[in-house]
């Protein structure tokens, strides 16, 4: 995962934060206090709308990771990302169902989260401000988040659906992993290509800073699915053993 720092625990899970979360939160602050640069209360709202955001994001993993401790997938560490995050777990989960439900409770808590700040814009609505302009953000970049991690790509919620559901049609592990993984990757490859277009071409009114954004994330994406893709071939060795060439002596 490259250089990350220590930021404690909470329920008893390690949090890292990645060094690329600087990068993020800088490109989304701007991206807010934009085009009112000169203006110290607009890098004010925007500091603490990233903050918020990046809290969401926290609360989306920890749902990911209470629902995996209650169907027995112990979590040792959460690596944060400012749009997500990667869970080491000491096992995967040995069951399609206990996958599912594990995967479906980020988003699922990035949809509520969502769905409070857009109750607090709606009561808020006459409110012209910054304020105003920050509750929305946040209602919307949560639904986004949850809507993102849906997308059929590993090791993203809706890539770990995906699989889930193989696992479950197929009952092989390993060969729904794969298959997941390189949709992943593909899906990654995809985000970079459009990402380059939108830089290129700003199609749709798109401007050249939506696309560095979907770049990043293509890059993300494709280094995950890469990193989980080498990860199960380590483990292929090890899952060919059957039980019985694993408790016979060696004959020398």
């Amino acid at each position: 995962m490259g250089s990350t720092f220590n930021l404690g625990k909470l329920f008893g899970i390690r949090f890292r934060l990645h060094f690329s979360w600087f990068v993020i939160f800088i490109l989304v602050t701007v991206s807010l206090v934009d085009p009112d640069y000169s203006q110290w209360f607009y890098w004010v709202i925007g500091i603490i709308t990233s903050l918020l955001f990046f809290a969401s994001v926290v609360a989306h993993e920890l749902a990911h990771s209470l629902v995996g401790r209650a169907n027995g997938v112990p979590i040792e560490s959460i690596t944060l990302f400012i749009f997500g995050g990667v869970a080491q777990m000491t096992k995967e989960a040995t069951r399609p169902g206990a996958e599912l439900k594990m995967a479906a409770a980020g988003p699922a808590c990035s949809l509520l989260i969502g769905g409070f700040f857009g109750l607090i814009f709606l009561v808020m609505r006459n409110i012209i401000g910054p304020a105003a302009v920050m509750i929305f953000w946040l209602a919307v970049m949560n639904v986004t988040l949850a809507a993102f991690n849906l997308i059929p790509g590993f090791p993203l919620d809706g890539g770990r659906v995906f699989r889930a559901l193989l696992w479950r049609f197929t009952g092989n592990y390993g060969r729904s992993t794969r298959i997941a993984t390189r949709v992943g990757q593909g899906v990654g490859y995809l985000f970079i290509v459009g990402g380059i277009a939108i830089i290129i071409l700003h199609p749709f009114g798109l401007s050249w800073f939506d696309g560095i954004w979907l770049v990043f994330i293509g890059w993300f994406l494709g280094s995950i699915a890469s990193a989980s893709y080498r990860q199960l071939r380590r483990q292929e060795p090890l899952d060919s053993f059957t039980t019985l060439e694993a408790t016979t002596p060696e004959r020398r």
